[in-house]
Protein backbone atom coordinates (compact mmCIF):
# COMPACT_ATOMS: atom_id res chain seq x y z
CA UNK A 1 0.00 0.00 0.00
CA UNK A 2 3.00 2.40 0.79
CA UNK A 3 4.73 1.53 -2.40
CA UNK A 4 1.30 2.05 -4.25
CA UNK A 5 1.10 5.77 -2.30
CA UNK A 6 4.61 6.96 -2.95
CA UNK A 7 4.47 5.88 -6.95
CA UNK A 8 0.91 8.08 -6.88
CA UNK A 9 2.75 10.62 -5.56
CA UNK A 10 5.61 10.43 -7.68
CA UNK A 11 3.41 10.69 -10.87
CA UNK A 12 1.67 13.78 -9.39
CA UNK A 13 4.93 15.80 -9.31
CA UNK A 14 5.79 14.33 -12.50
CA UNK A 15 2.62 15.41 -13.80
CA UNK A 16 2.93 18.86 -12.53
CA UNK A 17 6.43 19.28 -13.78
CA UNK A 18 5.10 18.61 -17.24
CA UNK A 19 1.74 20.71 -17.09
CA UNK A 20 4.47 23.63 -15.42
CA UNK A 21 6.87 22.86 -18.70
CA UNK A 22 4.57 23.69 -20.96
CA UNK A 23 3.36 26.75 -19.31
CA UNK A 24 6.64 27.97 -19.01
CA UNK A 25 7.15 27.50 -23.19
CA UNK A 26 3.37 29.45 -23.86
CA UNK A 27 4.79 31.97 -21.82
CA UNK A 28 8.53 32.76 -22.28
CA UNK A 29 8.68 32.02 -25.82
CA UNK A 30 11.98 32.05 -27.57
CA UNK A 31 11.47 32.81 -31.53
CA UNK A 32 12.74 30.46 -33.79
CA UNK A 33 11.34 29.06 -36.99
CA UNK A 34 10.81 25.64 -35.69
CA UNK A 35 12.39 23.73 -32.90
CA UNK A 36 10.31 25.33 -30.08
CA UNK A 37 7.14 23.97 -31.18
CA UNK A 38 8.85 20.70 -31.48
CA UNK A 39 9.53 20.95 -28.10
CA UNK A 40 6.28 21.90 -27.01
CA UNK A 41 4.53 19.08 -28.91
CA UNK A 42 6.71 16.62 -26.91
CA UNK A 43 6.50 18.48 -23.57
CA UNK A 44 2.63 17.42 -24.36
CA UNK A 45 2.72 14.23 -25.28
CA UNK A 46 4.64 13.26 -23.06
CA UNK A 47 2.59 14.65 -20.31
CA UNK A 48 -0.15 13.17 -21.89
CA UNK A 49 1.39 9.55 -21.82
CA UNK A 50 2.56 9.85 -18.10
CA UNK A 51 -1.12 10.20 -17.12
CA UNK A 52 -1.97 7.44 -18.97
CA UNK A 53 0.78 5.46 -17.62
CA UNK A 54 -0.65 6.92 -14.04
CA UNK A 55 -3.92 5.61 -14.85
CA UNK A 56 -2.86 1.96 -15.76
CA UNK A 57 -0.65 2.26 -12.43
CA UNK A 58 -4.01 2.83 -10.55
CA UNK A 59 -5.36 -0.12 -12.50
CA UNK A 60 -2.74 -2.41 -11.66
CA UNK A 61 -3.02 -1.12 -7.84
CA UNK A 62 -6.46 -2.55 -7.65
CA UNK A 63 -5.59 -5.86 -8.46
CA UNK A 64 -5.90 -5.77 -12.21
CA UNK A 65 -3.13 -6.88 -14.34
CA UNK A 66 -2.53 -5.01 -17.26
CA UNK A 67 -1.05 -6.78 -20.40
CA UNK A 68 2.55 -5.56 -21.48
CA UNK A 69 3.27 -4.95 -17.94
CA UNK A 70 7.15 -4.42 -19.22
CA UNK A 71 6.22 -1.92 -22.01
CA UNK A 72 4.28 -0.38 -19.60
CA UNK A 73 7.38 0.23 -17.02
CA UNK A 74 9.74 1.02 -19.95
CA UNK A 75 7.13 3.96 -21.17
CA UNK A 76 7.19 5.38 -17.63
CA UNK A 77 10.84 5.82 -17.53
CA UNK A 78 11.13 7.25 -20.55
CA UNK A 79 8.36 9.52 -20.00
CA UNK A 80 9.63 10.70 -16.69
CA UNK A 81 13.12 11.22 -18.17
CA UNK A 82 11.86 13.40 -20.87
CA UNK A 83 9.47 15.60 -18.83
CA UNK A 84 12.52 16.33 -16.54
CA UNK A 85 14.71 16.96 -19.55
CA UNK A 86 11.78 19.92 -20.80
CA UNK A 87 11.66 20.86 -16.77
CA UNK A 88 14.97 21.88 -17.09
CA UNK A 89 14.17 23.20 -20.65
CA UNK A 90 11.59 25.25 -18.93
CA UNK A 91 13.28 26.37 -15.90
CA UNK A 92 15.89 27.76 -18.54
CA UNK A 93 13.08 29.95 -20.18
CA UNK A 94 11.09 30.99 -17.04
CA UNK A 95 14.65 32.33 -15.47
CA UNK A 96 15.83 34.18 -19.07
CA UNK A 97 12.51 35.62 -18.81
CA UNK A 98 11.87 36.39 -15.36
CA UNK A 99 14.79 37.76 -14.18
CA UNK A 100 14.73 40.21 -17.62
CA UNK A 101 14.35 43.60 -16.55
CA UNK A 102 14.99 45.29 -20.27
CA UNK A 103 12.35 47.23 -21.71
CA UNK A 104 10.34 45.02 -24.91
CA UNK A 105 11.74 46.15 -28.39
CA UNK A 106 8.27 46.51 -30.70
CA UNK A 107 8.60 44.82 -33.96
CA UNK A 108 5.88 45.60 -36.63
CA UNK A 109 5.65 42.82 -38.37
CA UNK A 110 2.35 40.59 -40.12
CA UNK A 111 1.01 36.93 -39.47
CA UNK A 112 2.05 35.06 -42.66
CA UNK A 113 -0.09 31.90 -41.36
CA UNK A 114 -1.78 30.59 -38.32
CA UNK A 115 -1.65 26.83 -37.89
CA UNK A 116 -3.07 24.21 -35.83
CA UNK A 117 -3.78 20.39 -35.91
CA UNK A 118 -0.45 18.99 -37.42
CA UNK A 119 3.23 20.16 -37.15
CA UNK A 120 5.39 19.13 -40.16
CA UNK A 121 6.30 16.15 -38.70
CA UNK A 122 2.71 14.92 -38.88
CA UNK A 123 2.48 14.97 -34.95
CA UNK A 124 -1.27 16.40 -33.43
CA UNK A 125 -0.51 19.39 -32.03
CA UNK A 126 -3.57 20.56 -28.89
CA UNK A 127 -2.59 24.32 -29.11
CA UNK A 128 -2.13 27.09 -32.37
CA UNK A 129 1.16 28.64 -33.48
CA UNK A 130 1.69 31.43 -35.81
CA UNK A 131 4.22 32.35 -38.57
CA UNK A 132 5.48 35.63 -38.73
CA UNK A 133 7.24 37.49 -40.98
CA UNK A 134 10.84 38.01 -40.05
CA UNK A 135 11.24 41.57 -38.34
CA UNK A 136 14.82 40.97 -38.88
CA UNK A 137 15.10 40.71 -42.48
CA UNK A 138 15.49 36.69 -42.96
CA UNK A 139 14.02 35.29 -46.04
CA UNK A 140 11.99 32.41 -43.83
CA UNK A 141 9.21 32.87 -41.20
CA UNK A 142 9.45 33.10 -37.69
CA UNK A 143 6.96 30.62 -35.86
CA UNK A 144 5.52 31.32 -32.26
CA UNK A 145 3.49 29.81 -29.91
CA UNK A 146 0.03 30.88 -29.52
CA UNK A 147 -1.80 31.24 -25.92
CA UNK A 148 -5.21 30.94 -25.43
CA UNK A 149 -5.66 34.92 -25.21
CA UNK A 150 -3.95 35.60 -28.31
CA UNK A 151 -5.80 32.85 -30.42
CA UNK A 152 -8.76 34.19 -29.91
CA UNK A 153 -8.15 38.16 -31.61
CA UNK A 154 -5.21 37.18 -34.07
CA UNK A 155 -5.56 35.52 -38.07
CA UNK A 156 -3.45 35.05 -40.82
CA UNK A 157 -2.54 38.41 -43.10
CA UNK A 158 -3.30 40.51 -39.87
CA UNK A 159 -0.81 43.15 -39.03
CA UNK A 160 0.61 42.56 -35.54
CA UNK A 161 3.31 43.72 -33.09
CA UNK A 162 5.49 41.60 -31.49
CA UNK A 163 7.29 42.99 -28.17
CA UNK A 164 10.84 41.00 -27.95
CA UNK A 165 12.66 41.07 -24.57
CA UNK A 166 16.49 40.45 -24.78
CA UNK A 167 16.45 37.98 -21.86
CA UNK A 168 18.60 37.69 -18.97
CA UNK A 169 21.04 35.02 -20.44
CA UNK A 170 21.22 36.88 -23.80
CA UNK A 171 18.16 34.34 -25.29
CA UNK A 172 15.86 36.87 -26.93
CA UNK A 173 11.95 35.86 -26.18
CA UNK A 174 8.54 37.22 -27.26
CA UNK A 175 6.25 38.26 -24.19
CA UNK A 176 3.37 39.02 -26.84
CA UNK A 177 1.88 39.25 -29.82
CA UNK A 178 -0.64 42.27 -30.35
CA UNK A 179 -2.52 43.24 -33.01
CA UNK A 180 -1.23 46.20 -34.36
CA UNK A 181 -3.73 48.61 -33.51
CA UNK A 182 -1.05 51.91 -34.51
CA UNK A 183 -1.54 50.37 -38.55
CA UNK A 184 -5.16 49.91 -38.08
CA UNK A 185 -5.78 53.25 -36.61
CA UNK A 186 -3.99 55.50 -39.12
CA UNK A 187 -5.79 53.67 -41.63
CA UNK A 188 -9.35 54.18 -40.01
CA UNK A 189 -8.32 58.18 -39.48
CA UNK A 190 -7.63 59.26 -42.87
CA UNK A 191 -10.83 58.10 -43.33
CA UNK A 192 -11.87 59.72 -39.63
CA UNK A 193 -10.21 62.43 -39.02
CA UNK A 194 -12.05 63.47 -36.12
CA UNK A 195 -12.48 60.25 -34.67
CA UNK A 196 -11.93 61.13 -30.69
CA UNK A 197 -12.49 57.72 -29.77
CA UNK A 198 -9.77 56.31 -32.35
CA UNK A 199 -7.35 58.54 -31.56
CA UNK A 200 -7.51 57.62 -28.12
CA UNK A 201 -6.85 54.06 -28.68
CA UNK A 202 -4.10 54.99 -31.03
CA UNK A 203 -2.08 56.88 -27.86
CA UNK A 204 -3.22 53.85 -25.27
CA UNK A 205 -1.83 51.84 -27.40
CA UNK A 206 1.52 52.67 -28.03
CA UNK A 207 1.58 53.87 -24.16
CA UNK A 208 0.77 50.24 -23.44
CA UNK A 209 2.89 48.38 -25.56
CA UNK A 210 6.08 51.08 -24.53
CA UNK A 211 6.32 53.01 -27.39
CA UNK A 212 6.18 56.57 -26.18
CA UNK A 213 7.44 58.60 -28.60
CA UNK A 214 4.66 57.72 -31.14
CA UNK A 215 2.48 57.73 -27.99
CA UNK A 216 3.69 61.55 -27.35
CA UNK A 217 3.51 62.57 -31.54
CA UNK A 218 0.03 61.18 -31.36
CA UNK A 219 -1.33 62.93 -28.26
CA UNK A 220 0.32 66.02 -29.71
CA UNK A 221 -1.80 65.35 -33.00
CA UNK A 222 -4.79 65.19 -30.52
CA UNK A 223 -3.98 68.32 -29.00
CA UNK A 224 -3.95 70.14 -32.48
CA UNK A 225 -7.30 68.94 -33.55
CA UNK A 226 -9.20 69.21 -30.33
CA UNK A 227 -7.32 72.04 -28.50
CA UNK A 228 -10.88 72.02 -26.79
CA UNK A 229 -9.58 69.02 -24.20
CA UNK A 230 -7.25 69.09 -21.71
CA UNK A 231 -8.00 66.25 -19.76
CA UNK A 232 -6.71 63.52 -22.19
CA UNK A 233 -2.95 65.30 -22.68
CA UNK A 234 -3.10 65.54 -18.78
CA UNK A 235 -4.17 62.08 -18.45
CA UNK A 236 -1.20 60.91 -21.09
CA UNK A 237 1.23 63.29 -19.48
CA UNK A 238 1.04 61.65 -15.90
CA UNK A 239 1.85 58.12 -17.84
CA UNK A 240 4.87 59.98 -19.05
CA UNK A 241 5.76 61.33 -15.75
CA UNK A 242 5.66 57.52 -13.85
CA UNK A 243 8.69 56.91 -16.62
CA UNK A 244 10.58 60.43 -16.47
CA UNK A 245 9.46 60.59 -19.57
CA UNK A 246 10.20 64.72 -18.76
CA UNK A 247 10.80 66.27 -22.53
CA UNK A 248 7.73 64.48 -23.80
CA UNK A 249 5.45 65.57 -20.72
CA UNK A 250 7.42 69.45 -21.51
CA UNK A 251 6.58 69.40 -25.19
CA UNK A 252 2.96 67.57 -25.16
CA UNK A 253 1.72 69.97 -22.42
CA UNK A 254 3.13 73.46 -23.08
CA UNK A 255 -0.08 74.34 -25.49
CA UNK A 256 -2.83 73.03 -23.07
CA UNK A 257 -1.36 75.17 -20.39
CA UNK A 258 -1.39 78.01 -22.41
CA UNK A 259 -4.91 77.41 -23.18
CA UNK A 260 -6.12 76.07 -20.07
CA UNK A 261 -6.43 76.80 -16.57
CA UNK A 262 -5.67 73.57 -15.65
CA UNK A 263 -4.53 72.32 -12.06
CA UNK A 264 -3.23 68.58 -13.83
CA UNK A 265 -1.42 70.34 -16.75
CA UNK A 266 0.42 72.75 -14.43
CA UNK A 267 1.53 69.83 -12.12
CA UNK A 268 2.87 67.79 -14.40
CA UNK A 269 4.10 70.57 -16.65
CA UNK A 270 6.08 71.89 -13.81
CA UNK A 271 7.47 69.08 -12.74
CA UNK A 272 8.86 68.01 -15.94
CA UNK A 273 10.29 71.48 -16.33
CA UNK A 274 11.71 71.60 -12.83
CA UNK A 275 13.54 67.73 -13.17
CA UNK A 276 14.79 69.30 -16.29
CA UNK A 277 16.97 72.14 -14.89
CA UNK A 278 14.36 75.08 -15.69
CA UNK A 279 13.87 75.47 -11.97
CA UNK A 280 12.50 79.22 -11.74
CA UNK A 281 9.27 78.04 -14.64
CA UNK A 282 8.72 74.81 -13.24
CA UNK A 283 8.18 76.59 -9.80
CA UNK A 284 6.02 79.11 -10.70
CA UNK A 285 3.57 76.19 -12.62
CA UNK A 286 3.74 73.92 -9.23
CA UNK A 287 3.27 76.41 -6.87
CA UNK A 288 0.04 77.76 -9.41
CA UNK A 289 -1.62 74.19 -9.24
CA UNK A 290 -0.32 73.95 -5.59
CA UNK A 291 -3.02 77.12 -5.13
CA UNK A 292 -6.18 75.72 -7.32
CA UNK A 293 -5.93 72.34 -5.31
CA UNK A 294 -4.50 72.99 -2.00
CA UNK A 295 -5.82 69.64 -0.37
CA UNK A 296 -4.21 67.81 -3.54
CA UNK A 297 -0.92 65.94 -2.12
CA UNK A 298 0.09 65.55 -5.45
CA UNK A 299 2.05 69.50 -5.85
CA UNK A 300 2.93 69.36 -2.75
CA UNK A 301 5.18 65.85 -3.64
CA UNK A 302 5.97 67.32 -6.78
CA UNK A 303 7.59 70.25 -5.26
CA UNK A 304 9.41 68.55 -2.83
CA UNK A 305 11.34 66.97 -5.23
CA UNK A 306 12.15 69.30 -7.82
CA UNK A 307 13.09 71.44 -4.35
CA UNK A 308 15.42 68.26 -3.10
CA UNK A 309 17.21 67.87 -6.99
CA UNK A 310 18.42 71.85 -6.66
CA UNK A 311 19.62 71.66 -3.46
CA UNK A 312 17.23 73.85 -1.40
CA UNK A 313 16.57 71.47 1.26
CA UNK A 314 14.46 73.40 3.84
CA UNK A 315 11.51 74.30 1.03
CA UNK A 316 12.12 70.32 -0.02
CA UNK A 317 11.88 69.01 3.80
CA UNK A 318 8.22 71.87 4.12
CA UNK A 319 6.85 70.29 0.72
CA UNK A 320 7.36 66.83 1.44
CA UNK A 321 5.79 67.11 5.36
CA UNK A 322 2.70 68.39 3.88
CA UNK A 323 2.60 65.74 1.09
CA UNK A 324 2.70 63.11 4.29
CA UNK A 325 -0.06 65.69 5.70
CA UNK A 326 -2.51 65.19 3.15
CA UNK A 327 -1.38 61.36 2.03
CA UNK A 328 0.12 59.20 5.18
CA UNK A 329 2.11 56.28 4.25
CA UNK A 330 4.16 57.52 0.94
CA UNK A 331 7.32 55.47 1.52
CA UNK A 332 9.89 57.54 -0.77
CA UNK A 333 8.72 60.52 1.05
CA UNK A 334 9.60 58.82 4.23
CA UNK A 335 12.82 58.15 2.75
CA UNK A 336 13.53 61.37 1.39
CA UNK A 337 12.69 63.27 4.60
CA UNK A 338 15.25 61.02 6.54
CA UNK A 339 18.01 61.56 4.18
CA UNK A 340 16.97 65.35 4.14
CA UNK A 341 16.27 66.29 8.03
CA UNK A 342 19.97 65.95 9.32
CA UNK A 343 21.23 68.49 6.08
CA UNK A 344 18.47 70.94 7.31
CA UNK A 345 19.00 70.88 11.40
CA UNK A 346 22.89 71.01 10.31
CA UNK A 347 22.18 74.11 8.46
CA UNK A 348 20.61 75.68 11.29
CA UNK A 349 23.26 74.12 14.27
Amino acid sequence: MAAAIRAGLVHVVVLGLGAWSVWAQFFYRAPHRFPIVLLAVVSIASTGMMAFLGLVEVYHAIGARPRYRRAVEIGHVLCTLTILGFTFWALFLFANGTFDVSDPVVHATEIVELGTGESDLGLAVPFTWAMLRSWQGAPHPVRMLLRRDERQRLWGGQPVVVLVHRGFFGVTWVSAIEPDFDRQSRELLTLLPDAVEIWKRLVLFNLRIGRFDEARQATSEYVARFPRDPEFPVHVAGILTTRDRFADVATLLAPVAAAHQHAGAYMYLGYALGMQGRRAEGLAYLERARDMVPDSWWPHYALGWVYAAHGDTTNAVRSFERTLQLRPGLADVEQQLQRLRPRVAGQRG
